[in-house]
């Protein structure tokens, strides 16, 4: 829970697009005073994601001035999506698709066989030549 929660749950029940409050107001709301940053210069106000503060107005820009914010609102915030279904593909039988477009290819076996082999070759060659060095 933050600090900053109730100025969220104004912003959420804010009609309109736009908030005007008094340094004053948001203390009340807070129940607490503001930092002195936050009165005196826009950094404090800068609406980045990483700062608690920014958080509590995210989808609102903050615009300070002398004696308050303005809070407008920016983009809704979009609610999180649900999963949707998945259809698994038909085809009559249990064999699962990937397994039939293989069959379709009957180059698929040779090109296994030919990559096995080039396997078997290679860590041959390299079994003959450790045994090679070995000797010497």
């Amino acid at each position: 829970m933050s600090k900053y929660d109730p100025l969220t749950k104004r912003l959420a029940a804010a009609k309109g697009g736009e908030w005007k409050a008094s340094f004053a107001e948001l203390e009340k709301l807070l129940g607490a005073p503001l930092p002195k940053t936050a009165k005196s210069g826009k950094a404090w106000w800068k609406s980045d994601a990483a700062t608690p503060q920014a958080k509590a107005w995210a989808g609102w820009d903050a615009e300070p001035g002398k004696t308050g914010v303005v809070f407008r609102k920016t983009a809704p915030v979009a609610p999180p999506l649900e999963p949707k279904a998945v259809t698994p593909v038909t085809t009559g039988d249990d064999t699962p698709p990937i397994l039939k477009r293989l069959e379709v290819t009957p180059g698929w076996g040779m090109a296994l066989v030919a990559g096995g082999v080039a396997v078997v070759a290679g860590l041959g060659a390299l079994a003959f030549r450790a045994i090679g060095r070995k000797k010497a």
